[in-house]
């Protein structure tokens, strides 16, 4: 989409620094006054375990981070649940706000729900703030808010700040064909996108197929087989070594409080942190910055951290620095006399491990493989020299393909950037949308996913409403 904006003709200073001028016609308000409510999260009562068991959503933080279309939760809530707490439902196209450690996070409720202590609820007045307009407003305001924050070791904004926050309130009409634009701007950003992640998806695939081959049959086509006895490995070169990963491979036991000093300081490491199947650490956090609570592994800069949860999706890398890894993770040291750490991760990811590890977790409730089961796996390898010379292949085959992937990650990057800026922009009057013509879409391309679902393919999406669908709920 090319779009030319221009700024409005004429602007006022309403005299707030995170803001700066907006256009004359528009008023600068306190939250407060454009909404009918701003309700507090709550607890529902852990005492009657009944009350977790309902039809009543329950919202959480984690939820407003895996989609921006809140219709469900992995917690509901029954009406006496409800009632055990002072919690409320809030109406559908509530603008939802994480307000403490990590503040800023923003979403839409898809239907009356509650959430946790962690958010707050915007409901707007429906004659002063449409709701995808204000959507956009609080995402645009992450930063502001953030600064908002009080405490030490888990940063929160309080109703009162928050009610009393200035914004930007244009004309109800202006709003909504702010909402409108901005809601076909970000459907085609974010196919672009997808499309650039779906070209880096397969150049993985490809990457997979080389390195597949090379950790199951070596560089010398010609070398020798033998069967290595083992239902999942099927056939390894015949001088290769074949021993138990409790023979091989330290892991890490011990836990440490991440609420405290040092620990809340450093970075870490949780499965949705590595890249599924590329051995990528993608971003990272501190513990403080998760909001951490529970026991947390410590890691050595150079091991391995390898997911033990829902093993399919591959998530291994090498820690770049000392920090923590979830309980969720293990951190593995390989005995340095017969395993490079960089073989030892590309074992981990190949397709004979990964079957090991899915048949170890479909024996449990949720897809994981235990301490034990991975101290039982059968790691197959050559001698150091070998792999070596192995890695050295690998590096020099693929550095194309992984030369194609970072071009395509930095134009995701790039796409994000626009959007962010553009959304910046339009909704605090710095350009004006009036009179852009943008071509029309049909329903089925308006009911898109307004979650982060170009940061993580993992996280199953919900669909977007547009803004005339809110606006009728609005009005009903």
């Amino acid at each position: 989409m090319s779009v030319k904006l221009r700024p409005y003709t004429e602007y006022k200073d309403p005299g707030v620094p995170w803001l700066g001028r907006v256009p004359s016609d528009w008023d600068v308000v306190r939250l407060k006054h454009a909404s009918d409510q701003i309700v507090c999260g709550a607890t529902p009562a852990s005492s009657a375990a009944e009350n977790w068991d309902g039809d009543i959503v329950w919202a959480t933080p984690a939820d407003v981070g895996k989609s921006r279309w809140l219709r469900d939760s992995q917690r509901q809530i029954t009406d006496a649940g409800l009632a055990s707490c002072s919690a409320r439902l809030v109406p559908r196209g509530s603008i939802i706000l994480t307000c403490r450690a990590p503040i800023g996070g923003v979403a839409l409720a898809a239907m009356p729900l509650c959430t946790s202590q962690g958010c707050k609820s915007i409901i707007p007045n429906a004659s002063r703030l449409h709701s995808v307009f204000g959507f956009y407003l609080m995402g645009a305001m992450k930063h502001h808010l953030q600064s908002l924050g009080s405490g030490t070791t888990f940063p929160e904004i309080s109703t009162d700040v928050l009610a009393g926050t200035e914004i930007p309130i244009p004309p109800l009409h202006m709003q909504r064909q702010i909402a409108a634009f901005l809601t076909r701007v970000d459907l085609t950003v974010r196919r672009l996108i997808r499309a650039k992640r779906r070209q880096i998806e397969l150049l993985n695939e490809q990457k997979q197929v080389i390195i597949n081959w090379a950790v199951t049959r070596g560089l010398n086509p010609n070398t020798p087989l033998k069967q290595s006895g083992i239902y999942w490995l099927d056939e390894i070169p015949a001088h290769w070594n074949l021993r138990k990963l409790k023979c091989l491979v330290d892991i890490t036991s011990g836990q440490v409080d991440p609420r405290v000093e040092p620990y809340r300081r450093q970075v870490l490491v949780a499965p949705n942190h590595v890249e599924s199947g590329t051995g990528r650490i993608t971003y990272e956090e501190t513990a403080a910055d998760q909001g951490a609570d529970s026991g947390k592994y410590l890691v050595q800069e150079g091991q391995i951290i390898y997911s033990k949860i829902r093993p399919n999706l591959r998530k291994a890398a090498v820690a770049l620095r000392d920090c923590l890894c979830s309980a969720d993770m293990y951190p593995l040291s390989p005995n340095e006399l017969e395993l490079r750490t960089e073989f030892l991760l590309t074992l981990l990811l190949s397709d004979p491990f990964t079957r090991y590890a899915l048949d170890c977790s479909m024996r449990v409730a949720m897809p994981k493989i235990n301490r034990d089961a991975l101290r039982q796996c059968w790691l197959w390898y050559p001698s150091l020299s070998e792999q070596d010379e192995i890695l050295r292949a690998l590096s020099t085959e693929i550095a194309p393909l992984d030369t194609l992937v970072y071009a395509a990650r930095r134009q995701i990057d790039l796409f994000r950037e626009y959007r962010t800026r553009l959304i910046a922009d339009v909704v605090t009057g710095k350009l004006d949308v009036r009179g852009v013509e943008l071509p029309d879409l049909e329903d089925a391309d308006i009911a898109y996913d307004l979650g982060d679902s170009d940061l993580d393919s993992d996280t199953d999406q919900d669909d977007l409403p547009d803004a005339e669908e809110v606006e009728a709920d609005d009005e009903d």
